[in-house]
């Protein structure tokens, strides 16, 4: 009788834990989910567009540098002039000439800060499209893979090789957006 009951009892355990593992089985087998890792750091280190967008501010900062090298010049040696008139000039002569230097080296400051923020604006705008334009290819390599998130691979500490989508972002961001213009 004991073992009839035990046996009745084990029995209704495995239908039970059977019966969940079925209803189960359903929802663990639909839900699939891809995921993709990309080195944002080296696609933009590859991209011909931004290692041209570099290239060229990199060349307008020299240029720029140059022209207020040569401003500050001036100014120094106006100021050297000035204090070798300093004994020669009067003192209301004196203190307008160092006040209008003053005015001269503080306009010329207010400019190199007005075209150093000119600059990271521009700038910024530009790399703006290149990541527009890698968005666009991340989301078509997404697709493509039927991948439900790409992550950037800087904010997870293992990676496997095959979810690594980087090769291929940078092979489509070149062909998609080989410069940038700017507007």
């Amino acid at each position: 009788m004991i073992r009839l009951l035990l046996l009745v009892v084990v029995s209704f355990l495995f239908s039970e834990i059977n019966a969940q593992e079925t209803t189960e089985s359903p929802k663990e087998k639909s839900f699939k989910s891809g995921v993709g890792v990309v080195d944002m750091k080296k696609i933009l280190q590859d991209s011909t567009a931004y290692q041209a967008l570099v290239d060229q501010f990199e060349e307008k900062r020299r240029k720029h540098r140059n022209k207020f090298t040569k401003f500050e010049d001036v100014i120094r040696d106006e100021e050297s002039k000035l204090s070798k008139q300093k004994g020669v000039l009067s003192r209301e002569v004196y203190a307008q000439k160092i006040k209008d230097l003053n005015k001269k080296v503080n306009e010329l400051k207010s400019k190199q800060t007005s075209e150093a923020q000119k600059f990271e604006r521009e700038f910024e705008k530009s790399t703006n499209k290149i990541q527009g334009a890698l968005i666009d290819v991340l989301s078509m390599i997404a697709n493509k893979n039927k991948l439900d998130i790409v992550m950037a691979k800087n904010q997870l500490l293992l990676v496997g090789k095959d979810i690594d989508l980087t090769a291929d972002a940078i092979k489509e961001l070149n062909k998609i957006l080989p410069k940038i213009t700017k507007d």
